[in-house]
């Protein structure tokens, strides 16, 4: 190193150079030691690295290969629990290739149709076992699920080889080609026809509830008039002045006419619009409160009329006195005797809007008043607070009336002890009513 290092190019043999000779050379080799080490961990560092990647890309290939096996075997298990699932259900799939026309049908689409599991599929195999009644409705759907692509949806019937008539519900979806046409259609189906038998069901039940309904109302509307007709004869057999005989006589008819006309109606099944006449409000009330005149009596019921107007209205005055035949009768029902009932008559406008003009009746009695849920259902069909004794249909009536003469009633009612009662407040505009509607 000396020999090296110094421009002397000589060997220095005294103690103290030696000393330092060696010095240096423990120094260098110290160095080259350390600086061996360190490669050697780096070369060691960096085998053992890629030992680690080699066996974590093993690790991850193994994962990989575990987990796409047990994919595979829970997509044969969720198949299989498919399988199951439509054949519980009666239910199956299919697939159409329209183009090669070509089918694949599952188990359940064969049984579903009453087929043999296995055997050929075809789309003319298919729509032999669709009824007769429905094949012409079902071609029609499918051609229109080919015209376009897109969801579609049918049901139809089939009849099974046991003569068992079954309903299926088929949907799916209709792929396009390359040439934007119909190419493939798949889906599934199932049987519906429990669902079927249901609606079926439901419907005779809503049938022979609107029948029941329909006799209900019938019998109020009929009750009306052989009420009214009843007391007219009870007041001429009770006797009567005779130049009111005749008087009495012609009202009697009058409402044996319109039971007569209710009934004709009723046989045709339809309402025809009676014809409208000028109505006078006042002539009204005053002839309803005649033909309910017994009735007051025996309840000892002080009534009072107060006519502020008495413009006329069109209108069929038999159905005007039906709704002041029911008002005034509730309001009879609803009081204890003696029992106070006030009427009046004014001219008017619709509180709703303040410009329609018209005829206001009132009718206000002195009984127990109403609760807010006893208003609240007033006009409910059915709905009675009189037990054995009403049917619910009185206030139900009035309103389809009312809508035919397109009017209104305001109900207020009070149930304090020291004043209470209830007030009836109905509202006929002037002019032609909807009686072209039926109620």
């Amino acid at each position: 190193m000396e020999h090296f290092i110094f421009s002397a190019r000589r060997i220095d043999l005294a103690p103290s150079a030696w000393i330092t000779r060696e010095a240096l050379f423990i120094a260098g080799s110290l160095l080259v030691g350390l600086l061996t080490r360190h490669a050697a961990l780096q070369r060691e560092r960096i085998a053992t690295s890629a030992w680690t990647v080699e066996v974590r890309g093993l690790r991850a290939e193994k994962a990989a290969e575990i987990a796409e096996k047990q994919a595979a075997e829970l997509r044969l298990e969720n198949e299989a629990r498919v399988r199951m699932a439509l054949d519980g259900a009666n239910a199956g799939i299919f697939e159409w290739d329209i183009v090669g026309n070509r089918s694949i049908w599952s188990d359940g689409f064969y049984r579903l149709h009453g087929l043999e599991p296995g055997g050929i599929a075809s789309y003319e195999i298919w729509k032999q076992q669709v009824h007769p009644d429905d094949a012409s409705r079902v071609e029609a759907d499918i051609t229109q699920a080919l015209t376009g692509v897109g969801r579609f949806f049918t049901e139809y019937r089939i009849r099974r080889a046991d003569g068992d008539i079954r309903w299926v519900a088929l949907e799916g979806n209709t792929a396009a080609g390359p040439d934007g046409k119909a190419a493939m259609m798949r889906g599934f189906c199932g049987d519906i026809t429990r669902r079927k038998l249901s609606e079926a069901a439901l419907l005779q039940t809503e049938k022979l509830a609107v029948a029941g309904r329909l006799s209900a109302s019938i019998a109020h509307e009929v009750n009306n008039p052989l009420e009214a007709a009843l007391n007219l004869l009870y007041l001429l057999q009770a006797g009567i002045r005779e130049r009111e005989y005749q008087e009495y006589l012609d009202m009697a008819v009058q409402q044996l006419d319109r039971v007569a006309q209710i009934t004709k109606q009723t046989l045709r099944f339809s309402r025809s619009a009676p014809p409208t006449t000028p109505c006078y409000p006042k002539e009204l009330v005053e002839g309803t409160l005649r033909l309910l005149g017994a009735k007051l009596q025996l309840g000892a019921i002080e009534f009072s009329v107060d006519v502020r107007g008495n413009s006329p209205f069109a209108s069929a005055p038999g159905e005007i006195q039906q709704i002041l035949t029911n008002l005034i009768n509730n309001a009879m029902e609803a009081m204890k005797a003696p029992g106070r009932l006030r009427i009046r008559i004014a001219d008017s406008v619709d509180w709703k809007t303040r410009t329609r003009p018209g005829v206001r009746i009132s009718v206000g009695d002195t009984g127990s008043g109403m609760p807010a849920e006893v208003r609240r259902r007033l006009f409910e069909p059915f709905f009675t607070t009189k037990g054995n004794f009403g049917n619910g249909l009185g206030m139900w009536v009035i309103q389809q009336l009312l809508e035919k003469h397109d009017g209104s009633l305001s109900v207020s009612s009070s149930l304090s002890p020291d004043h209470h009662g209830t007030v009836m407040s109905l509202f006929i505009p002037r002019g032609e009513p909807k009686l072209n509607s039926t109620p």
